[in-house]
């Protein structure tokens, strides 16, 4: 088949982006042509990657990649006679390609805040429900935001949707073999947050947490986004020690592993990603209650999980785990043999009928 997948795509980072290239691989694997649709970047990409130019200007950005891609996914599906197009998000992308007159199946994967976050806003919100109506397949990565899904918009999308868990590359996600190498100038116990720096993420609550721990440690802040410089005040103002934040990385694979502890602060989310991507590399995950982690986790036996929002429970966590050695590096191992049994295998359902 022909295939034109819509989204993020690498090297921008976070979940989408990398569910995208995750999802390329796999049907690249399977003999299919594959054609990604994303945003403008400075990178020098493939050939087979088109990038939809926008004007970096809240609102008009949105608007701007809407007409543009939609004149490329015209272009895209003529000229490779494509079958189906998969759009990851709901919108812009899920709207560029429902926009799309061609016999082309319509597919979309809703990943969390398309569907959590998004329908808040009055204006989005019935564009979210044309979005959903019109396609052919929706795929949610978690039963919750299918449920979620059903309620705004009614029991009718039912028989077109499917639960597509998030997967993880279990050979390049692996624990450390070896002495650290990236992270040799810290000598105290290291828990890492690797994620975009938004208010979602519960960032504040970890830095609190931070603040009032009893035990040393250091903690370093992996992405970027507009909570940059009110976390970067809140460190300086609380005079946080060993507390970093270290800007963007396109080796998650490799910092990881080099970790103590994983951290997902998260107030809101949908099917994180770097959660399993913790887990199979053998790490001991603290996440908050919120998404699916729930279904995926086991607290105490291949992860921890905290109520979102409280400092105090997330701090008394972290030094649980730092303090019992043994007992987090037990959680790590049951982690890695969880997402080698039931996340390592992408779920592609159109290729499975």
């Amino acid at each position: 088949m022909n295939i034109c997948i819509i989204g993020q795509y690498p090297p921008q980072l976070g979940g989408v982006a990398t569910y995208t290239k995750q999802l390329e691989d796999k049907l690249v694997e399977e003999g299919h042509n594959v054609y990604i649709l994303t945003y403008k970047q400075d990178a020098e990409l493939s050939s087979n990657v088109f990038m939809a130019s926008s004007i970096n200007i809240p609102l008009i950005r949105g608007i701007s990649f809407i007409i543009s891609s939609y004149f490329i996914l015209k272009k895209i599906v003529k000229t490779y006679n494509i079958d189906i197009i998969h759009a990851n998000y709901i919108i812009p992308p899920g709207l560029v390609c429902v926009l799309n007159k061609s016999d082309a199946k319509k597919v979309i994967t809703i990943h969390g805040s398309d569907i959590n976050i998004l329908p808040n806003n009055k204006i989005l919100r019935p564009l979210i429900k044309y979005v959903l109506n019109k396609s052919d397949y929706l795929y949610f990565v978690s039963e919750k935001l299918k449920n979620k899904a059903i309620s705004l918009n009614g029991s009718k999308i039912e028989e077109k949707s499917e639960i597509t868990p998030n997967t993880v590359n279990t050979k390049k996600f692996k624990p450390l073999n070896g002495e650290r190498k990236l992270l040799t100038n810290y000598s105290q116990p290291i828990v890492v947050f690797i994620g975009n720096l938004v208010e979602q993420k519960g960032l504040k609550y970890l830095l609190e947490a931070k603040k009032i721990s009893t035990v040393n440690y250091t903690l370093l802040i992996y992405g970027d986004g507009p909570e940059k410089d009110f976390l970067s005040n809140y460190i300086k103002e609380n005079n946080l020690n060993d507390t970093y934040l270290m800007g963007k990385t396109q080796i998650p694979e490799q910092i990881i592993p080099e970790s103590d502890i994983m951290v997902l602060p998260s107030i809101s989310e949908g099917a994180s990603i770097i959660a399993l991507e913790s887990m199979s590399c053998g790490k001991a995950l603290i996440s908050t209650d919120t998404g699916n982690i729930s279904t995926v986790v086991t607290n105490n036996e291949n992860g921890r999980i905290v109520p979102p929002a409280n400092p105090e429970l997330l701090k008394n966590a972290i030094e649980d785990l730092l303090i019992n050695k043994d007992k987090r590096e037990k959680i790590g191992r049951n982690a890695r043999e969880l997402i080698i049994n039931k996340y390592s295998k992408m779920k592609i359902p159109y290729l499975e009928d």
